[in-house]
């Protein structure tokens, strides 16, 4: 049985949940060897090491090396920003964790480079990438994104002033959505207009908070600009 595993993630588990579907779709049609966690999917853990609960964060920390361990997984894929890092470099400062942790960006752009996959959207469109904070800062991820997005035919990239180490936050992350709402949709508010200075049709991310929040942010004042987590998007332009 394979050692590779997908991990959703709370955010596309129980809010966005058409990202989750829309990973694991791409990972079918690519023909991945995967298992799925599901309904026994267990928290990272990431909202209480941000706040400073670090106790609480280690018990989900020693709970998922259990699961893992238990369900034979050695490398985990998941397309939410803040549980690759989490996984990555927060649970090795507090336990022996070996599990190797890729992003759903990094795993798809090597298979996209190996097999040269076709990648097609319907009509010319003009996206943004947005760097989530986690992938970006956090992980130093900023060009598996931009690579896959850079090999769909009739997309084109363009870049925010503010991109890659200095790319302006979505204003979700850290607790911030929950503790300051008001704040968060502030910060959303201003990385859309970063986005809307450059005439795109849609912003792309890699985060399932920051698609959330962006989006709650357009809506909040009106904006016709749509996020879209990039899992959704590709889904329909790899011609299999």
């Amino acid at each position: 049985m394979t050692g590779l595993a997908y991990y959703a993630g709370c955010t596309a588990a129980y809010r966005l949940q058409n990202i989750a579907r829309s990973t694991v779709k791409i990972l079918k049609k690519l023909g991945v060897d995967f298992k799925i966690i599901g309904g026994d999917e267990i928290c990272c853990g990431s909202i209480l090491f941000n706040t400073g609960l670090m106790d609480e964060g280690v018990k989900l920390a020693e709970k998922n090396k259990k699961q893992f361990a238990d369900l034979g997984i050695e490398t985990l894929i998941t397309e939410c920003a803040g549980c690759a890092k989490t996984f990555r470099k927060v649970y090795p400062e507090h336990l022996d964790f070996q599990i190797r942790t890729l992003h759903f960006t990094e795993f798809l752009d090597g298979i996209i480079k190996k097999n040269n996959l076709n990648l097609l959207h319907k009509y010319p469109i003009k996206v943004t990438y947005h760097d989530p904070c986690h992938l970006g800062r956090g992980l130093g991820i900023y060009d598996p994104p931009r690579n896959i997005i850079k090999s769909i035919k009739n997309v084109q990239l363009l870049e925010m002033k503010r991109s890659r180490e200095g790319s302006r936050c979505c204003g979700a992350g850290g607790g911030v959505k929950a503790a300051f709402p008001e704040t968060s949709i502030k910060l959303g508010r201003e990385r859309l207009r970063d986005a809307e200075q450059l005439g795109v049709d849609l912003i792309l991310t890699a985060c399932p908070f920051c698609t959330r929040n962006l989006n709650d942010a357009a809506n909040s004042y009106g904006s016709g600009l749509k996020t879209k987590d990039l899992s959704e998007f590709l889904l329909d332009c790899i011609q299999r």
